[in-house]
């Protein structure tokens, strides 16, 4: 707007007033100053210091009272934004450098920041001359530099106006009947409309804001309006004038009709022709069941009222009123978070067969509808909000997620404005940037993305780390091919290409398949990332302390010392990611090829044989996949294995029990042999236990988990040892921790008894013990807390529950336990998807009867960092296995020696 004091901000004559008061505030390149007499301006205090600023986009009572009286203004002007270019023209046209300081730890930092250089803060109780310091009222400052809006970007735009490699449709007119085209054309004449207007999302923003707080208000003078008129009527005054001022009658029906238009932003828009498309698709669909004929396009020309019909979308759709028909490959719509299959199914109301028409009833019509917008429409930005907060804080400790530097003729960006990960929306629009930098790759909760109106002829690779990209424009640029990596951008809903002189082959995927079916074959035909550095492993001397790294763990078994082999052995844990769990709606990141199981179970195949585990423990595998698949192929390799399996299994018919998973332990005939083997399951092993007692959470939260473990009892050939490996899978919903604190203490209470029984007088810490498996517990989770220390005594985990005796001592045992790879930090994650990366698989051991000499390190870095998740061609499954070689200390009491 051209007018400040409209957003909240001081007029031109008071901040010419305050930066009369402050001379030599803003030099006549747009840098801060020193004062003579050592003061600091307030640019410079508000970068620079730690001074409590409200954040940016904050509006409140006092604001909206201040808007209230200037509303037909402020109407006008974003009706009219268009024209607001014209109305800034001068040709001492400077670029503006973001220039970002290191604050972003800091959130207070940040809301300086983010006033400081022009975004619309609505907060009340800001100081003049810090309100003073915006963007939008620079040209009239004194010595000021003269920040217009440059006319490059408009000449760019109208000098390709009739180019056919930035439009398309003008080489193909059919292009207008296509209704992801046509959808393309109307958002991109809504992102022209915004041309020139600075902070124009930020102006959106706060008129919502500012409607949301106005209509019960409107409402209610309504209702006091009638009654009064009702009332004078009744005294026989009739319908005389009312007394009350016309600043606080509601607006005319003509003004309401324009109020929700003049605050949508693009991305409103954006989501409300995405849910006329799914609603239309959603009717298109009961027509035809019902055997009538399919619409020739199942795209909306728009709303009726919406801003999105000017002139050229007018033109746009009138011609596609009266152009041929579309193919019918361009009929049908999907989003990338819906995959074709699961988009017809979910328009068949759920209940359709193949083949035979349905007509849905309004209630499966209804739900129909919401699981479309549930997919497609992203309706809620608090959720999104929660989403970036850190777990232990709540929503408002992070006031501002958004910055909009929409048209402020920027032409650089520093890169310290990346490290604000938090942002969920970022507005770039309207400015003169060619390049956008690699870190932007940090933005990682990033779900809002305008680049459109820029001079960017190309995307960074780096974006392809923002998965929850739900909208990204880039409208009118020089783009004319995208990075393989946005095939990463499982989440996106809307990608706005048009204006660009894009690649036929990227345009002619995007008409026929829709934004799905790009993401998709960036996603399925990305080159190849070559690993070039193996996981190494790292020798651990017997003080506990790495010492020596090797390419792989087969050049360290080549030179290990024969002393410690015959006295020592390996032991790999593994979730291998079940088949029935690897859906592509689960990991749509992942290549369609690469999640197949026969691709997977190769893949498996060779990267477990390849470390030759003297013990192999296994998580996630079907029962099925263990008897025809598993057993048979280690077998040749000198394997045994046991296989234990999920108790929902005992419920099932033969044939459906067998696609459920469990856990097994392998190990090699020429290195153990097997003295001892049980099963248990968590629920049924407690209820057996002499100290059981019933109580609600028990009831309530544990005794329908099915979770199981497996124990065996070993003895080394070699050395006469013996040995417990246990393998297990806890329950995984972080919901339930204090569940998978109770198995945790239910598996130790058990090897505890079966040491006992094994040997009454032996000291359980001394005890040959392994245990291993997928946790689904952090490090300072209390499920770790009870393996390091024997007890957890206060644990948010666990606060407030009663699980009866196992509470009542603390979930105590007396092995002497630690985590193997403590050795060396523990590892940067176990498991890794794009929303989870983070240890959650562990293998612990007796620190007094056995030490860790060697461990399998970390997946490369530079590797991962090209990920947003696994698995992929080179890792199978979404967990990286872990590998340890212990070293047997002493014998343990009880065993024999041979």
């Amino acid at each position: 707007m051209n007018d400040p004091s409209l957003m909240g901000y001081p007029n031109q004559a008071q901040q010419q007033q305050q930066q009369q008061q402050q001379p030599g505030a803003l030099l006549s390149n747009g840098t801060t100053n020193n004062l003579s007499n050592g003061s600091i301006n307030p640019l410079h205090q508000q970068i620079h210091m730690n001074n409590p600023m409200p954040p940016p986009g904050i509006m409140n009572p006092n604001d909206m009272n201040h808007i209230s009286s200037n509303f037909p203004q402020m109407l006008e002007q974003l009706n009219n934004g268009m024209n607001m270019n014209t109305n800034n023209s001068n040709n001492n046209t400077n670029a503006l450098t973001l220039n970002l300081h290191d604050n972003s730890s800091n959130n207070n930092n940040a809301n300086n920041l983010a006033n400081a250089i022009g975004m619309n803060s609505m907060a009340n109780n800001t100081s003049p001359a810090l309100n003073s310091i915006n963007l939008n009222s620079l040209n009239n400052a004194p010595g000021g530099s003269t920040l217009n809006t440059t006319n490059a970007t408009t000449t760019a735009i109208k000098a390709n106006a009739n180019n056919p490699l930035f439009h398309p449709h003008l080489e193909d007119p059919a292009l207008l009947n296509n209704p992801i085209w046509k959808l393309q054309l109307q958002l991109a004449a809504v992102s022209l409309q915004s041309l020139g207007q600075p902070n124009v999302y930020a102006r959106q923003n706060a008129m919502k804001k500012y409607l949301a707080s106005q209509n019960p208000t409107h409402q209610q003078h309504q209702v006091q309006q009638q009654q009064q008129q009702q009332g004078k009527q009744q005294q026989g005054l009739g319908s005389q004038p009312s007394s009350q001022p016309q600043s606080q009658l509601p607006p005319s029906s003509s003004q309401q009709q324009q109020i929700p238009e003049a605050s949508m932003s693009l991305v409103d828009r954006t989501k409300q022709l995405l849910m006329d498309i799914a609603l239309e698709t959603s009717k298109e669909k009961s027509t035809n069941n019902k055997g009538a004929p399919i619409p020739p396009h199942s795209a909306k020309g728009g709303p009726p009222n919406s801003a999105a019909s000017n002139n050229i979308t007018d033109s746009i759709v009138s011609s596609a009123t009266n152009t041929p028909t579309a193919t019918s490959n361009n009929s049908t719509l999907s989003t990338p978070t819906t995959p074709h299959i699961e988009l017809n199914n979910l328009r068949d109301g759920g209940g359709g067969v193949a083949g035979i028409n349905v007509t849905p009833t309004s209630t499966s019509a209804l739900l129909q509808h919401k699981k479309l917008s549930q997919y497609n429409i992203d309706e809620d930005d608090e959720i999104e909000n929660r989403m970036v907060a850190p777990k232990d804080t709540k929503y408002n400790d992070q006031l501002w997620h958004a910055i909009d530097f929409s048209n402020l003729q920027i032409f650089n960006i520093n890169q310290n404005l990346f490290k604000y990960n938090f942002l969920t929306r970022l507005y770039l629009n309207g400015n003169g940037l060619t390049t956008l930098p690699e870190e932007i790759k940090n933005l990682t909760n990033l779900c809002v993305l305008d680049l459109s109106n820029n001079r960017l002829t190309e995307l960074p690779v780096g974006l392809g780390s923002c998965f929850r990209l739900k909208y990204l424009y880039f409208f009118n640029n020089l783009i004319t091919n995208l990075p393989w990596e946005l095939g990463n951008l499982y989440n996106l809903q809307f990608l706005g290409c048009e204006g660009n002189p894009l690649d036929k082959q990227l345009l002619k995927i995007l008409t026929e398949k829709s934004f799905t079916g790009l993401i998709f074959y960036l996603r399925d035909n990305r080159p190849e990332i070559p690993l070039t550095h193996d996981r190494e492993f790292i020798e651990i001397n017997a003080d506990g302390e790495p010492t020596r790294k090797y390419d792989s763990l087969q050049l360290a078994s080549a030179n290990i010392n024969p002393d410690l082999e015959k006295k020592s052995f390996t032991i790999l844990s593994y979730n291998t990611l079940c088949q029935h769990y690897a859906t592509p709606k689960m990991y749509r990141y992942t290549p369609s090829w690469a999640l197949s199981w026969d691709y997977r179970r190769e893949k498996l195949k060779e990267q477990i044989l390849s470390y030759q585990s003297d013990i192999l423990c296994l998580q996630e595998v079907e029962s099925k996949t263990f008897e025809e698949f598993w057993g048979p192929l280690l077998e040749k390799y000198d394997y045994q294995g046991v296989f234990h399996i999920k108790t929902r299994a005992k419920t099932m018919q033969t044939k459906e029990s067998k696609k459920v998973d469990g856990c097994c332990i392998f190990f090699k005939k020429s290195k153990f042999k097997l003295l001892a083997k049980e099963a248990m399951d968590f629920s049924g092993t407690w209820m057996k236990h002499k100290k059981f007692q019933r109580t609600e959470d028990y009831l309530n939260r544990a005794m329908n988990k099915d979770n199981v473990a497996l124990y065996m009892k070993l003895q080394s050939i070699t050395s006469g040892e013996t040995v417990w490996v246990v393998t297990t899978h806890l329950h995984w919903d972080p919901k339930f921790n204090d569940v998978k604190t109770f198995q945790v203490g239910i598996l130790l209470d058990h090897m505890e008894t079966l040491l006992k029984e094994e040997n009454p007088k032996q000291d359980v810490k001394k005890a040959n013990v392994v245990i291993c498996g997928d946790l689904n517990s952090y490090l300072d989770s209390a499920v770790y807390e009870l393996f390091t220390t024997g007890r957890v005594v206060n644990h948010q985990d666990n606060k407030g529950r009663d699980f009866g005796y196992m509470t009542q001592k603390h979930f105590a045992h007396n092995l002497s336990l630690k985590s193997s790879y403590n050795c060396i930090g523990e590892l940067p994650f176990t498991n890794f998807t794009p929303s989870f990366t983070d240890v959650i698989d562990y293998i612990w051991f007796s620190t007094q009867s056995l030490r860790v000499r060697g461990l399998l390190g970390e997946v490369d870095p530079d590797y991962a960092a090209k990920f947003v998740g696994f698995p992929n061609d080179k890792f199978p499954s979404d967990h990286i296995p872990l590998l340890a070689r212990f070293e047997f200390v002493k014998s343990s009491s009880g065993s024999r020696k041979i």
